[in-house]
């Protein structure tokens, strides 16, 4: 070989390991610049003062929130006109949300046996307890919206909280898809 076709061999792989470099490294140019356009925001609204302002909109909520007889009783919200129509239009949106989050915990149950089962994947375990844990998670809230909405209880006055839930609701109530289709909305 001839130290003219050495020198195009060096010359191709030395293009091929910069264009190689470029592509491994242009993530992290891309999060890097991502940090400076964040830095500058943050620094740009903390000299504008957007950040006090927010402070003082939040502790003055928070202080409104807690007085007695804040909170929101059943039939200011949905005691007009429209009341039935958002009522049963929230029932059906807390019920699908429900239902979705039971669905995709079966499946991703379902599928975590297969693992175990076809592959003796046994780390396919977590994938199912994890599963199983936020399927019950967005389930409960799902079912505790449902249950203030049915019996009509929302706020603290109504004994609509999350310890009267617990209290009234059967457990088992909260992994029933509910799929015999109440009409009366209770």
């Amino acid at each position: 070989m001839s130290d003219e076709q050495e020198q195009q061999r060096s010359g191709a792989a030395r293009k091929v390991a910069k264009g190689s470099a470029k592509v491994v490294l242009a993530p992290f140019r891309a999060v890097g610049q991502s940090g400076k356009l964040t830095k500058d925001q943050f620094v740009s609204n903390l000299k504008a003062g957007h950040f006090e302002d927010a402070s003082n909109t939040i502790r003055e909520n928070w202080q409104r929130a807690h007085k007695k007889g804040r909170n929101d009783q059943f039939f200011e919200i949905f005691g007009g006109p429209d009341g039935p129509d958002l009522l049963q239009w929230n029932l059906r949106r807390f019920l699908l949300k429900k239902r979705t989050a039971l669905g995709c915990m079966a499946a991703f149950v379902a599928y975590g046996a297969v693992c175990i089962v076809a592959f003796q994947a046994f780390s396919a375990l977590l994938g199912m307890l994890s599963a199983v844990i936020l399927g019950c998670t967005f389930a409960t809230e799902a079912q505790f919206r449902l249950w203030q909405l049915r019996n009509h209880r929302l706020s603290r006055e109504e004994k609509g909280g999350f310890q009267h839930f617990w209290r009234e609701q059967p457990i088992w109530q909260i992994v029933n898809p509910e799929l015999g289709g109440r009409r009366d909305g209770s």
